[in-house]
């Protein structure tokens, strides 16, 4: 089995995830919530732009400021190690994934909402082991007959691509 690969949490790259997650919500939120407002009162009609300007690039910013100030104390990483995978998302202790209870795993989305799963199967639940690193609970979601286990990309030091080659590297399904 090949050697230890481990992606690590860049602050500059999720805060630029963010960035653009808090743009695309705030401008989204902004302009629905505008046009209902203004229907409401009875005159249907575009929001300000210079208001909405203001308020998407504010927001932008505090969202990404926050995420990153809140994730500095336990961030989120993605290690293939000799035996398994190691999945932490950020506030939240890891899980050590062998290989062999792998069912499958995949990489979703575009960049910056890409997200590595990890199905497990529930008989093999026990081969699972959470780390602590002092944050809470580590996620795992029920999937019919299947655990699924979660890692943003967006703020690691890899792309969608590097992390599914190197599943194909490993072999999983």
């Amino acid at each position: 089995m090949p050697g230890d690969v481990a992606y690590r949490w860049r602050a500059w790259r999720f805060a630029v995830a963010m960035a653009l997650i808090g743009f695309a919500g705030a401008a989204v939120g902004w302009f629905l919530l505008s046009l209902l407002f203004s229907a409401l009162a009875g005159d249907v009609r575009f929001p300000p732009l210079a208001d909405g300007i203001l308020f998407v690039g504010i927001y932008a910013l505090f969202f990404a400021v926050a995420s990153v100030v809140f994730a500095r104390k336990t961030p989120p990483s993605l290690r293939f190690g000799e035996d398994g995978i190691e999945l932490a998302l950020a506030r939240r202790d890891a899980v050590q994934v062998p290989y062999a209870a792998v069912v499958s795993a995949q990489v979703r989305y575009r960049w910056p909402l890409s997200v590595l799963y990890v199905f497990v199967s529930v008989v093999d639940e026990s081969q699972v082991t959470p780390l602590n690193r002092g944050g809470r609970e580590p996620l795992r979601r029920r999937d019919g007959d299947r655990l699924r286990f979660s890692v943003p990309l967006a703020g690691l030091g890899a792309s969608a691509a590097t992390v599914r080659s190197e599943l194909r590297r490993r072999h999983l399904p």
